[in-house]
């Protein structure tokens, strides 16, 4: 299944609204809601190590310089840590759940810093999240700190997980700086890209495909090389991935407007020249489709894997980690759970299970 075609193919335009009016009173917003729908099975508690976790990442960024002034400790406040890498990853006991929780806080600080300009040091990245080389580089305090956790997580991984997550992190951030020449478009043009091909761009570079590797990491257990190149795994992954996505964009809507980011919502909106309510509904809707469409990929890999009972607890973490993200989401001040979409109205985004 391709992702430019998945768009039509797992979801049709919604024919009839599936929003709750609050109120109709003259002068007071007409609050509608969208739902993002999980089944019982996928949810999970935030682990109990989360605020700890929290704490020692926030003292390591600190002493190796990424936090170094009032912006970004404010910024890290903002990340909700705890919850941004302990939700995702619920079961990692505490070694990993620290490396984890480091690596996610390290990585959307690097992100913010390669949004808008190149920082060159794409080779040296990857030789250091592949665990290589075994003295620390030359470079900033991003490039030292990728190097630190990837020396870390060597000690227990594969090389050929190493490989494979280095690969799959550098991919990302060539993903990155396309992203930003798509948004630079769209802020020169007003045009928004095709709903397809921005789903299609935002399901990379969300990073959902190098954040499964950990997965593994959590679990301490590596899928089998047959498991990777499976049809059924990749649509899996692929899945996962633009459901992670649209996560971020529903929730992101509002942030994206104000710093002229492009987003499915709006992307649904002018293509089809529907309204932002219908285009929110829309939205609901694919990643609703996208969360049904998951389990008949689920049951043929568990299917083929009668003797590996590991894949079991591997595909229910990954519906751990789509629904984590859903919920940090959903509570972190980086995002916002309701929209004001203009004339009066908002758009409330509500979290239920099936």
């Amino acid at each position: 299944m391709s992702r430019t075609a998945s768009l039509g193919t797992l979801v049709q335009r919604p024919k009839a609204p599936t929003y709750l009016v609050k109120s109709r009173q003259k002068n007071v917003p007409k609050v509608s809601e969208v739902a993002l729908v999980y089944p019982n099975s996928w949810i999970v508690p935030l682990s109990p190590l989360a605020h700890e976790m929290s704490r020692r990442t926030e003292l390591w960024l600190r002493e190796r310089g990424v936090i170094h002034d009032e912006e970004s400790s404010e910024k890290f406040r903002k990340l909700a840590v705890a919850e941004y890498a302990n939700w995702p990853f619920p079961q990692a006991e505490a070694a990993r759940a620290e490396v984890i929780t480091k690596f996610l806080a390290l990585w959307i600080f690097y992100d913010d810093v390669i949004e808008e300009k190149d920082d060159g040091q794409r080779a040296k990245i990857f030789q250091a999240i592949a665990g290589r080389p075994e003295t620390c580089p030359e470079g900033n305090a991003h490039l030292r700190c990728w190097w630190e956790l990837g020396r870390t997580y060597a000690q227990v991984m594969s090389p050929e997980w190493l490989e494979r997550h280095a690969r799959r992190f550098a991919d990302w951030v060539t993903s990155v700086r396309e992203e930003c020449l798509g948004a630079n478009q769209f802020r020169n043009s007003g045009t928004f890209p095709s709903a397809a091909k921005h789903l299609e761009r935002r399901s990379f570079n969300i990073g959902m495909i190098p954040n499964i590797d950990f997965l593994e990491y959590q679990m301490g257990w590596e899928l089998p090389a047959e498991a990777l190149e499976d049809p059924d795994m990749k649509s899996l992954v692929s899945l996962s991935a633009e459901v992670v996505a649209i996560i971020n964009d529903i929730f992101g809507y509002t942030k994206d407007r104000e710093l002229r980011w492009c987003n499915l919502v709006p992307s649904l909106a002018q293509e089809f020249q529907i309204s932002l309510d219908e285009a929110f509904r829309w939205v609901a809707d694919m990643h609703n489709a996208r969360v049904r469409a998951i389990a008949q990929f689920e049951e043929k890999l568990i299917q083929k894997s009668k003797n590996q009972p590991k894949m079991t607890q591997w595909i229910q973490g990954l519906r751990h980690i789509m629904y984590g993200f859903a919920r940090w989401h959903a509570m972190a001040p980086r995002y916002r759970s309701s929209h004001d979409l203009g004339d009066q109205k908002r758009m409330r985004i509500q979290i239920r299970t099936s």
